[in-house]
């Protein structure tokens, strides 16, 4: 009988799928006393997410800290973040950015002013531990502080909160 190419391609799906997945047997005694074998078929995929999961709770304590140090941010790391929040694609252009770094900002209270004003708790928590300064004043004479969550009020209390510590 000829072998038709779905039916092979169903072969080799089913095998691969096989090869991604352990099965470990465990018993389980029920309610009323009769035991009975479960099997827990845990793919390649839960075992990634086990990995991902104990991994350290954050940035930090896994070593991959931004800068430490206020004076370790450079403005192309003001560039990063903007491209990074995806604020270029909303805006279209870096005129903002460029007009924030005209003032004479330094690039570390740059950056806090767009993660505050984006709700990104990490990284004013990560901004403020390197010295970064939520106080100064940026375009219109507004601090971090001033712009806190203005593009999501969900995050709003919980930046003010990091920036007035």
């Amino acid at each position: 009988m000829p072998t038709s190419t779905a039916m092979v391609s169903s072969v080799v799906s089913s095998s691969i799928v096989a090869m991604t997945r352990k099965n470990t047997t465990r018993t389980k005694t029920t309610t009323n006393g009769n035991r009975r074998n479960l099997v827990i078929s845990r793919g390649i995929f839960d075992d990634i997410k086990a990995q991902v999961q104990s991994l350290r709770p954050d940035a930090k304590s896994a070593g991959i800290y931004g800068a430490q140090g206020k004076d370790e941010y450079e403005e192309v790391d003001v560039e990063y973040y903007f491209n990074y929040m995806g604020m270029l694609a909303i805006e279209g252009s870096y005129d903002r950015m460029h007009a924030l770094m005209a003032t004479g900002i330094h690039p570390a209270d740059a950056i806090l002013h767009f993660a505050s004003q984006e709700g990104d708790t990490p990284k004013c928590t990560e901004l403020m531990e390197a010295g970064a300064n939520p106080n100064v004043e940026g375009l219109n004479g507004k601090t971090a502080i001033d712009v806190a969550g203005e593009n999501n009020a969900e995050k709003k209390q919980a930046v003010l909160a990091i920036l007035q510590k």
